[in-house]
């Protein structure tokens, strides 16, 4: 589309105005019907001589003297008000050079028409004149004392040294009363490029030179609208600086070193406004911590309205802002935490106000911007972007031009979608931007982009981490012939693919941006997922250099997802270091290892049929894969085959299709499993041999894990707990009608007591939910949203919805599930934004077809789930691990059946498929079942009989890494101190604290971080 023509915005009331087409010795007539009054020719005198008639005084003879004296003084003051404006007798006198502007001669210019003031017609000002001077670029660069303009010494002296003046200097007079609103119009010199001129006007009383908002008209020159006069005006180019990098800080993450040595501003949330009902008055919160007030970037706190920006509140900032006392106190407020907490400033975020709210927040902005500049604070606010609408662009309830006349920095959104930033005029990003640094000084204007890739489904895009884009490509699966004993013999042919959607990779080269579109079984797209890459940042960042903006800020920079070489990016953008190399196509890296290290390595498109003959020593091979593209790359999960023969080969050469390229041969020595060059792409043991837990550093990221706890406040437990290195705690609460949150409170208090964050899990009762129905769901909301004003770190939704133990018989689907958890989740946020919200865990079964009605299978359920729009309303899946027999990195070999459900990686890979890795996982219970120290195990736990103590503690430390491995946001044991032990529910016989008191788990889990 090509862009529609721009028009200027009213500096005060917001209203357009039309840009002038231009004509020799005429303004035009769309601008106000003018009439040209000749600056230095003959003025357009329209008004004669007015002399007030003297009034009759009373006075006695005794007052003759008094009088005389009286006369004589009036008679002074009269003589020296006519040579004072608006009626200045001696410009009469001595033939001045003011033009005199009414609603007929509107307008004047200078000698050579490259300035032109023009008044409104319907406000014209009362005996209003201007009087114009030019001063030549050039003398005004040399500072010469010929000019007539006795200002320009003073004014050459304070340009600021990033503006070059790129035009003559105007010297402006006016006698009479000023409009409200006058025009100026400077001509575009014939050799300065618009994309980096603004205009400024000289104030010689404050003795600075300042911004003025100005738009280029069709006929080739700035206009502008200003309330205050300057004493002179000029068109400056504009050098860019140092651009500045900010990002938010939200509850969870930290600035870490890279972030350090990139951000300028980091901004900590936490903070809302909040109608004066509580003791805070209209601000409440704490700043999400994870910052050093000392370090070498400034801090300044974001105020939001909103704890999930799918869920804003603008009725508060409304009632704030509409009432004139509240907006007083609300920017008082401020400006106080901002000065006591030794901030440098605050950042305003209050996202969905209404148009009819413009002027209010305007005025808003005005008194916070002087509150804290009085403090020698700064002020920054984040607004949407500007739409452009039959040609004129609209902002809505956010005036830019007012914002930015009182705030540090204005900081503009600019959304997900990649393509806004193709290059090109009539393109949404510099189309944009042309225009906003007319509204706002440049050196205000800061970008807000995404450091994260982006989900696109239809015309919406969300955020997404660049592993969890390519994870629903699946994971590596071999299908070759294996003997009984699941070992394949030398000289078998493999075929090596992956397990997930069919899958298109490509680049769009208008924005450098890779991507890869997946594919429904019709063949359709069902999503795209645009992924952020150092490249592809960059080519961002360069749309915006032109413009010389103050800078860039991000709301996901220190958030986990984010790809490979973005921070490098960001911080050569930041010092102005060349651009990075064109972005490649996504390719497919393939590694075959052995116990002595990588035997071959090769690259393959997505669409090539890899298939390998693999003739080497006896052992175990894994087979791993990374999909890579630029600087930027993702592990996919691997897998494993182990190798027989009959004698050993002298030659043993991987021959992989397409060609590989061999680096290096296997000894004969005995081969092992390793995983240690693909973390993440473990290999399952096929030989028996000693129970051994995985060695220091096999946890990875920033992945956490704790215990499913009897109490928070058990002493034994925190102890175990503290010696695994577990951080979190969880407590299962039941939900009645008619509780009070006393429990909640309690258990969050004893938790923060022994130094550990907490996880409330809160389930409901399915008789009361099939009395009740949606009134009954209406409650729980309300109860779990009180529950969050007590500051829990994450609350899960119910616990195991799928099967009647836990939901009524017969109403056992997704979609009602998601009913309760969107009412719970917006209950929680509007309550406590930082609480992480997470879904019920889902009861592991494959039973449906033998208990209709009752039973769902827990993959059926969550397709439902998705189906329903239930990841809108979590930040976690919510995933239960409880009856493995094998270690945790093997995806076959239990001796019930190769169900899913029976391996954890095969766990991970179905829900990651089904929800395509649009929300992280949380493991809400993961344990391993031993009944050693106990009795034996009842029929319906036997599968559990063989598993030792020793096989627990190492399989549970191997589940730790391994989940963290694989991007698993949180892990909790079950259990870490039950001692309920009965043929129903042997939950003793999971605890990681034995009947001795030991607790093995605990010192391998240590060992493994």
């Amino acid at each position: 589309m090509s862009e529609p023509p721009i028009q200027e915005e009213d500096t005060q009331s917001g209203k357009p105005v039309n840009a002038p087409v231009g004509e020799e010795n005429k303004i035009e007539q769309e601008v106000f019907g003018a009439q040209v009054a000749p600056a230095a020719q003959q003025p357009y005198y329209s008004y004669p001589g007015r002399v007030q008639p003297p009034q009759k005084r009373g006075g006695g003879a005794g007052c003759w003297l008094v009088g005389l004296i009286t006369l004589m003084l009036v008679i002074g003051l009269v003589v020296v008000g006519l040579f004072l404006p608006p009626f200045n007798l001696g410009e009469r006198i001595l033939g001045s050079d003011f033009a005199m502007l009414d609603a007929t001669n509107n307008a004047t210019q200078t000698d050579d028409t490259t300035l032109k003031v023009i008044v409104s017609p319907d406000d014209a000002g009362s005996e209003f004149g201007v009087s114009l001077d030019s001063v030549d670029l050039n003398a005004f660069i040399a500072n010469s004392a010929t000019t007539d303009v006795v200002w320009t010494a003073q004014a050459g002296a304070a340009v600021p040294p990033y503006l070059a003046v790129q035009s003559n200097v105007y010297g402006i007079e006016t006698t009479g009363t000023t409009p409200a609103l006058t025009t100026l119009d400077v001509a575009l010199p014939a050799s300065a490029s618009p994309d980096v001129l603004d205009m400024y006007g000289w104030y010689t009383d404050a003795g600075e030179w300042r911004f003025i908002p100005s738009q280029l008209n069709a006929a080739g020159s700035f206009t502008a609208r200003v309330s205050d006069l300057p004493d002179g005006v000029a068109l400056f180019q504009a050098s860019p600086l140092d651009p500045i990098v900010m990002t938010t800080l939200t509850f969870g993450y930290s600035m870490n070193t890279e972030a350090q040595t990139i951000v300028s501003i980091v901004s900590p949330t936490g903070m809302q406004p909040s109608l004066p009902n509580t003791p805070q008055r209209t601000l409440v919160g704490n700043p999400a911590p994870g910052f050093d007030i000392s370090a070498g970037y400034q801090v300044m706190p974001v105020i939001r309205n909103f704890a999930d920006s799918r869920a804003t509140d603008p009725d508060t900032v409304l009632g704030i802002i509409r009432n004139r006392e509240l907006r007083t106190e609300h920017a008082g407020q401020l400006a106080a935490f901002a000065s006591a907490g030794g901030y440098a400033g605050v950042v305003i975020d209050y996202r969905d106000l209404p148009p009819d709210a413009r002027d209010n927040f305007s005025a808003f902005i005005r008194e916070l911007g002087n509150a804290m500049h009085a403090g020698g604070l700064r002020l920054s606010v984040i607004v949407p972007p500007a739409q452009n609408v039959d040609g004129r662009w609209d902002t809505g309830a956010y005036n830019w031009r007012a914002i930015g006349q009182s705030a540090d920095y204005v900081q503009i959104d600019f959304g997900l979608d990649p393509t806004a930033f193709a290059p090109g005029e009539d393109r949404l990003v510099e189309a944009m931007l042309r225009w906003a640094v007319g509204e706002v000084s440049r050196y205000k204007l800061v970008a807000n982009l995404s450091a994260l890739s982006a989900r696109q489904v239809g015309n919406e895009f969300t955020p997404i981490g660049y592993d969890d884009a390519l994870s629903a490509i699946g994971n590596v699966q071999i299908d070759v012939q294996e003997s009984d004993a699941g070992t394949v013999e030398q000289g078998s042919e493999l075929r090596i693919s992956l397990d997930g959607f069919d899958a298109i990779p490509g680049v769009d080269t208008s924005v450098q941006s890779p991507f890869i579109e997946y594919l429904n079984e019709s063949g359709t797209t069902a999503s795209r997922m645009w992924l952020t890459t150092g490249e592809s940042l960059r080519f961002r960042l360069d749309r915006l250099s032109p413009f010389g903006i103050a800078g860039v800020g991000f709301a996901d920079l220190l958030d986990e997802g984010v790809a490979d070489g973005v921070e490098e990016s960001i911080l050569a953008y930041k010092i102005q270091a060349p651009g990075q190399p064109m972005q490649t196509e996504l390719q497919l890296n393939w590694r075959i290892e052995g116990a002595n290290g990588l035997i071959t390595e090769f690259t393959t498109d997505f669409t090539d049929e890899l298939v390998v003959t693999l003739n080497a020593p006896d052992g175990n091979y894994a087979v791993n894969v990374e999909v890579v593209g630029g600087e930027a790359s993702s592990s996919r999960g691997g897998a494993a085959v182990a190798l027989f023969a009959p004698t050993a080969t002298s030659t043993p050469i991987p021959t992989p299709t397409p060609t590989a390229t061999p680096t290096a041969t296997p000894t004969l020595e005995p081969i092992v499993p390793t995983i240690a060059a693909t973390a993440g792409n473990p290999v399952p043991p096929v030989n028996s041999g000693p129970v051994v837990a995985p060695g220091s550093g096999s946890i990875v990221g920033g992945f956490e894990y704790g215990g499913h706890v009897t109490s928070a406040g058990s002493a034994r437990a925190a102890t175990a707990m503290r010696s695994a290195g577990m951080t979190w705690m969880k407590v299962q609460l039941p939900y009645r009608l008619g509780n009070g949150t006393g429990g909640a409170a309690q258990a969050i208090n004893d938790a923060r007591s022994q130094g550990f964050r907490i996880l409330l899990g809160i389930v409901g009762s399915p008789s009361e939910l099939a009395a009740g129905g949606g009134d009954y769901i209406r409650q729980y909301a309300n109860f779990v949203g009180q529950v969050a004003a007590l500051g829990p770190d994450a609350i899960e939704v119910w616990n195991e919805p799928n099967i009647d133990r836990e939901w009524p018989t017969g109403q056992i689907t997704g979609a009602n599930y998601t009913a309760l958890l969107r009412e719970s989740y917006n209950a929680i946020k509007s309550s406590n934004g930082s609480v992480i919200v997470i879904s019920a865990a889902l009861a592991p079964t494959g039973a449906e077809a033998a208990f209709p009605g009752r039973v769902v299978n827990d993959d059926n359920f969550l397709r439902q789930m998705v189906d329903a729009g239930a990841l809108s309303f979590m930040d976690c899946v919510g995933l239960h691990y409880n009856e493995g027999t094998v270690p945790p990195t093997q995806s076959s070999g239990d001796f019930r059946d190769n169900f899913y459900s029976r391996y954890l990686p095969s766990m991970l890979s179905v829900y990651n498929g089904i929800t395509g890795s649009q929300r992280p996982i949380c493991i809400t219970e993961l344990g391993y079942l031993s009944p050693e120290g106990y009795p034996a195990l009842s029929p319906n736990w036997s599968w559990g009989q063989n598993t030792s103590v020793s096989e627990q503690a190492a399989w549970l430390a191997g589940a730790a890494a391994y989940a963290s491995q694989q991007g698993v946001r949180l892990m909790i044991v079950w259990n870490v101190d039950f001692q309920n032990y009965n043929d129903n529910d042997p939950m003793a016989g999971f605890a990681i604290i034995r009947p001795d008191g030991s607790c093995p788990a605990c010192n391998a889990m240590a060992g493994a971080r």
